[in-house]
């Protein structure tokens, strides 16, 4: 039997502080905006990290919060932006994300 992953959003105290079921980025965005003034949060606090392809999961040269299933993903220290996977994988081959990972690296 297949274990069913939580939907829910935590804070950084690992209080659940809202839910989001994977399917949009967009009410990912929309929620988070409202959830973060009132707690802090982390990447690691949003559900469905296995929707992250698995080479994207060590990606460094900005902040990237969650994917959802047509692979767009909320980007960014605010959580303000979404991308494609397509697009983050094209710029992950160019040498200004090199050069962020190499730095973060180090």
């Amino acid at each position: 039997m297949e274990e069913k992953l939580s939907d829910d959003i935590l804070s950084r105290d690992g209080q659940a502080v809202g839910s989001w079921n994977g399917e949009d980025v967009n009410e990912l965005m929309a929620n988070l905006s409202e959830i973060r003034k009132r707690h802090k949060l982390s990447p690691e606090g949003i559900p469905h990290k296995d929707q992250i392809p698995d080479d994207l999961r060590d990606f460094r040269a900005y902040l990237l919060w969650a994917c959802d299933k047509k692979e767009n993903c909320l980007v960014g220290s605010g959580a303000n932006r979404t991308e494609t996977v397509a697009s983050i994988r094209k710029f992950y081959g160019n040498q200004i994300a090199k050069d962020a990972l190499a730095r973060h690296q180090d």
